[in-house]
């Protein structure tokens, strides 16, 4: 695991591991079947397709793997489970600050 997640534009991050991957995490649009309580979620994205989705609610999140996500072996559901802590920790962070 290991990754690095770091804020990279308003509402988005960037999260690193080492072996050169990247993934680019982004405020979701809205799935029908996953968005539709207004609760924040986010999208991750690596090779230029969405292979996660990333939900919050109340202290808790649910992480759920998009079908791409299986072209993509190098990243496996606790990699995402790790950005997932990540975010919300980065999202607690920005909250505060506000």
């Amino acid at each position: 695991m290991k990754w690095t997640v770091k804020e990279w534009l308003t509402g988005g991050y960037r999260a690193r591991k080492a072996g050169a991957l990247t993934a680019h995490i982004y405020r979701s649009l809205k799935w029908p079947e996953f968005y539709s309580d207004g609760a924040p979620a986010y999208e991750v994205k690596y090779g230029g397709s969405a292979i996660a989705l990333i939900r919050f609610e109340g202290k808790g999140a649910t992480v759920r793997s998009l079908p791409a996500a299986g072209r993509f072996p190098e990243i496996n559901d606790l990699d995402l489970v790790e950005i997932a802590l990540w975010v919300s920790k980065l999202r607690k962070a920005s909250s505060s600050l506000n």
